[in-house]
């Protein structure tokens, strides 16, 4: 598998135990040992110990409805779950339901250590979850996965700072286009930013590539996925932001740093706007009074397609499961839309289930908000639901993603981070360089699927929704202020 080592080791352990020793995840109907007692183990992602209380009340739940079943429930830190999850599978003894995040679930589904769920699930799915985030459980057309929670960005402005570069909250733009074109008149190099975001390290450009209708992949002539980053358009997208970086426009941090310096920057007033999760909010207020009562919330910033990118947490089913219906039933009930109104209430999180936005919670602040001085955080959780109906996941259901991105990290950070005399080409020969080292990795990925009895990757795994009309994008009737 040739430079993907990580995805190697979870085709070939967990992908041949899946198929091989474990049998038919889907043998025995639990109809038949209904008086039989039955032990389910769920792995959930770093929610101990703040929301023990909200998944033990869960569980009881669940318990309740299933006499004779009893849950077990591990918390594995976040950091550690694929190595502990195929050390798991290795011995047999995978949980029978699985928390992971987007960018881990599909390198495990492609090796076949989920089981498919489209047969077992005791509802509609389709009609249940928001689309945008049902879409990243799918691999080569089966569905794999349950979206649990979500999270989604929301437009943070320091207005004191925006003003004094000359912008204020109605002239600055509020997609990425836009504002890049602004970014180098507001600019003071040094001083001043008026906005950041990850270019190398956790790079964002693949997101707003996808998110400006503009997917870095194409298909041959005989429907195969390819790579497609050396397209004209692709190159003048990307190209565009390396120009705007080595203008001194960004912080020097956007192409060394990821996610974690927008917290710096923004909280000492070097950078404007920021795009981020809502619980930002929460921390600026811990760091700064000052620039906690300069924030405003706008609606995410978009690409042109004006749809806001969302990441998914999810729940699958092993495929070593011997239970896969009991299995299929717990996903289900953690992610019905109760639970996750719940859910929600505990955390800044949103619903993957359109039914729980209806909720007044979603319209506003509660009572204990506006008394603890919390409306903004509230301001901004309605913000966001109101942008989640037209949402996507800009991430590509195919388990080489992850590496496919650190490969794409790695050059593009060359280019950023170039001498001022080196090559006038070299964006253009390092995206050749990556195209085909992503060529590679996904061969290497087809090649796996079909030995495993999976079809082979086409551009259903890339996220390309249409454009949303202007009247339903987030804010068509104004920001949230």
């Amino acid at each position: 598998m040739n430079g993907c080592p990580a995805f190697a080791v979870v085709c070939a352990i967990v992908a041949s135990l899946s198929l091989g020793s474990c049998g038919d995840a889907r043998g025995g109907s639990n109809a038949d040992r209904a008086d039989a007692a039955v032990t389910l183990e769920l792995w959930t992602l770093s929610l101990r110990p703040t929301f023990t209380d909200y998944i033990e009340r869960t569980i009881e739940g669940f318990e309740s409805e299933h006499p004779g079943v009893e849950v077990v429930w591990v918390d594995v830190p976040f950091g550690a779950v694929e190595r502990k999850l195929v050390a798991a599978a290795a011995a047999g003894r995978a949980p029978d339901v699985i928390n992971m995040s987007d960018l881990m679930f599909a390198r495990f589904a492609g090796a076949r250590a989920f089981a498919a769920l489209d047969g077992v699930l005791p509802g509609d799915a389709a009609g249940r979850y928001h689309a945008g985030a049902l879409d990243v459980g799918r691999i080569g057309g089966e569905l794999y996965a349950l979206p649990w929670y979500l999270t989604t960005q929301t437009m943070i402005v320091n207005t004191d700072l925006l003003e004094a570069g000359g912008l204020t909250l109605e002239t600055v733009a509020t997609d990425w286009p836009g504002l890049r074109e602004q970014a180098i008149d507001f600019a003071e190099p040094g001083e001043r930013s008026l906005f950041t975001q990850p270019l190398g390290q956790d790079s964002q450009l693949l997101m707003m590539l996808l998110a400006d209708g503009l997917p870095p992949f194409a298909e041959d002539a005989g429907g195969a996925l390819r790579a497609d980053l050396t397209r004209g358009e692709v190159v003048d997208f990307i190209r565009g932001w390396v120009e705007v970086y080595r203008s001194g426009a960004l912080p020097r941090a956007a192409a060394t740093n990821g996610f974690e310096h927008l917290i710096e920057v923004y909280q000492n007033e070097r950078v404007a706007v920021l795009n981020t999760g809502a619980n930002f909010l929460g921390r600026v207020r811990g760091v700064s009074q000052r620039v906690y009562d300069s924030s405003a919330v706008l609606p995410p910033i978009t690409g042109s397609l004006g749809r806001a990118h969302i990441a998914v947490m999810s729940l699958s089913v092993s495929a070593q499961s011997e239970h896969p219906e009991l299995a299929s039933a717990l996903a289900w009930h953690l992610t019905s839309p109760e639970a996750q109104l719940d859910f929600c209430r505990l955390a800044t999180i949103l619903p993957s289930t359109p039914a729980s936005l209806s909720d007044p919670f979603f319209a506003g602040a509660t009572p204990g908000e506006l008394e603890s001085g919390d409306a903004k955080v509230a301001e901004a959780r309605a913000v966001v639901a109101r942008a989640l109906p037209g949402a996507v996941a800009f991430t590509p259901a195919m388990e080489a993603w992850p590496e496919m991105r650190r490969v794409f990290e790695d050059g593009i950070k060359r280019v950023l981070l170039a001498p001022a005399d080196a090559p006038g080409d070299l964006l253009e020969s390092q995206l050749a360089s990556i195209e085909s080292r992503w060529n590679g990795l996904i061969d290497a990925m087809n090649t796996a699927r079909v030995a495993t009895g999976g079809r082979a990757a086409t551009m259903d795994a890339i996220p390309t929704p249409t454009a949303l009309p202007s009247a339903d994008r987030a804010g068509a009737a104004g920001p949230a202020r």
